[in-house]
């Protein structure tokens, strides 16, 4: 029989969330205090961590990277590891002029060409990988993946390298007590997700302790937890454009007017000239098997929400419901009738500004 041991590990987002559990776990007898609870029972819910891992998309907001470097020098300074993890990917370099190109580009190249480059396997960012390819964070009636593809997998392999399978790792993850639609979201929580989700095991400490976002900036207050040095309280972290954000959030990324609004404009520019279901028509609307489309093709018209073509006639009452697939995932009231649809960052700013919701 195996013996297997195990790894307590904190999933270090930067945000609110995480911040206050890293807090807790450094600051145990005054978290516990602030509580009502005993130091014990705080440790029944937020373990000693061995590891803070934190997985870089790219594209946080500056004031994420202030706090995580912040939390790193304070995780340094209490002997605490701590880890930055990226999402890699497969590339080949010339030798000569060390010219990055992607590996379909690679495979194009006639043989004698092939061997003037070597593969490597370097950092890929999500605004890189959405641009490339002309996609967005989230198509109509699918899934959320980037969560998972530029910070779950990226921990979850190198925790695999790091300890191997005979280790279980325990990832403590920032979820709040009243998020619990969240945690039954969380992609590795999904019958789906069971073989990717072996050696891995998770826990949602501020569910257990019944902290909300106020209860954490409360305790970071408590814990004088100062990442700027001028009393800031920590922001929510998550991609500058990410698709979920709230009203405010947009407002800040159009009026910050900085790298964050030029990749999001980017994202829509680049996912509009892919236009893959025109793609697919051209292309003889070939299907596999199953009736998907090939690598690079959308049955569904994404970029316009409609498509005349006879044959997407019976899907033209859906396809007209859900409209054009945009970025940010916030519907406005649109027209004389009012009707809510999606606006993207382009409309926005030609609007002046985030129309108010009913």
């Amino acid at each position: 029989m195996n013996e297997y041991h195990t790894v307590e590990m904190l999933s270090y987002g930067g945000g609110v969330d995480s911040t206050c559990l890293l807090a807790m776990n450094l600051c145990p007898e005054a978290a516990a205090e602030h509580l009502g609870i005993t130091e014990e029972q705080l440790r029944e819910s937020i373990p000693e961590y061995e590891w803070v891992v934190f997985a870089d998309p790219g594209s946080e907001w500056p004031q994420t990277y202030e706090n995580l470097d912040y939390a790193e020098k304070i995780c340094e300074n209490a002997g605490l590891n701590f880890k930055r993890v990226y999402f890699t990917q497969g590339f080949y370099r010339h030798k000569e002029t060390n010219e990055r190109i992607y590996v379909a580009d690679w495979r194009r190249l006639r043989s004698d060409e092939k061997e003037q480059y070597i593969h490597t396997e370097e950092r890929f960012k999500i605004y890189e990988w959405l641009t490339k390819a002309g996609n967005l964070p989230l198509m109509p009636g699918s899934n959320h993946v980037c969560s998972d593809k530029f910070k779950g997998d990226p921990q979850r392999k190198w925790s695999k390298k790091e300890f191997g399978d005979e280790t279980i790792k325990i990832w403590s993850l920032g979820i709040e007590a009243n998020e619990g639609k969240r945690e039954k979201r969380f992609t590795m929580n999904r019958h789906k997700m069971t073989d990717q989700r072996e050696g891995h095991e998770y826990r949602y400490p501020l569910i257990e302790l019944g902290m909300d976002r106020d209860d954490c900036l409360e305790m970071l207050k408590v814990l004088e937890w100062d990442y700027k040095g001028d009393g800031s309280v920590v922001e929510k972290s998550s991609c500058m454009w990410c698709p979920f954000l709230s009203d405010w959030e947009v407002d800040r990324l159009v009026d910050a007017d900085g790298v964050g609004l030029s990749e999001a404009l980017e994202i829509e520019k680049r996912f509009k000239e892919a236009d893959k279901h025109q793609k697919w028509h051209d292309a003889g609307m070939p299907l596999n098997k199953g009736g998907t489309c090939y690598h690079g093709h959308h049955r569904q018209p994404y970029v316009t929400g409609d498509c005349d073509n006879q044959a997407c006639a019976s899907h033209k009452d859906k396809n007209l419901k859900a409209g054009p697939a945009q970025l940010i995932q916030l519907r406005y009231p649109a027209g004389k009738t009012g009707k809510k649809m999606r606006m993207s960052i382009e409309e926005y700013k030609l609007n002046g500004g985030t129309p108010k919701k009913n």
